[in-house]
């Protein structure tokens, strides 16, 4: 699967519909709290599942430029609409 952000174009492991349940609730719950360590803590946990190496699929971007990509990945992988509170 490829997750295009304004930093480039990723290649990550595909996300199953059963794997997607797993982590949707979670997802939710962690983006309305608005908690950034538990944002920062979703995203570390969700660049394990997307990358073999997130080390090397990540190499040359800045911590905050990481974290935006790690961020659009959570959301492609989830379909969630930021401008919908639900998440729908």
């Amino acid at each position: 699967m490829i997750i295009t952000t304004k930093h480039g174009e990723f290649e990550v492991r595909d996300l199953t519909r059963k794997e997607r349940r797993k982590y949707y609730r979670n997802v939710k719950e962690v983006f309305a709290s608005g908690d950034v360590l538990l944002i920062h803590d979703l995203a570390d946990e969700f660049a394990l599942f997307a990358f073999k190496n997130p080390d090397e699929a990540l190499k040359g971007l800045s911590a905050v430029h990481e974290d935006e990509v790690l961020n659009e990945i959570v959301i492609q992988y989830m379909g969630i609409d930021l401008k919908n509170a639900s998440g729908d």
